[in-house]
């Protein structure tokens, strides 16, 4: 397995944005995964963080589903975040994306 370097997604603030991750020769479930979502890398707090049991759910072997609800980004400002997905399986650690994460404002906001 191997990093795949600044892969950039783009959301609009309070949306759902989902998408899915093909892990190539993953053969056995993840024992975890974290979609950790920061201002800048060097911040010490996660703006969100999504896990194995909120918010990546498994497809099926090798393919898993990373969803944000509306409630991570409705309070954001808008601009540019960085993330990354690590997971971890066999008592190793990769990380499988990262980049920058474009959050824009959303016009329709429910009152």
């Amino acid at each position: 397995m191997a990093i795949v370097a600044d892969t950039n997604l783009a959301m609009i603030r309070g949306d759902t944005y989902a998408f899915g991750v093909e892990i190539e020769g993953l053969d056995q479930d993840l024992e975890t995964a974290f979609f950790s979502c920061k201002k800048s890398a060097n911040d010490t707090g996660y703006i969100f963080q999504k896990t194995i049991t909120d918010g990546i759910s498994k497809v099926n072997t090798g393919t898993y589903r990373v969803r944000i609800a509306p409630e991570d980004t409705k309070d954001i400002e808008a601009g540019s975040y960085r993330y990354d997905l690590q997971i971890g399986v066999n008592g190793d650690v990769y990380t499988v994306l990262k980049g920058e994460l474009m959050i824009t404002e959303d016009i329709t906001r429910e009152v």
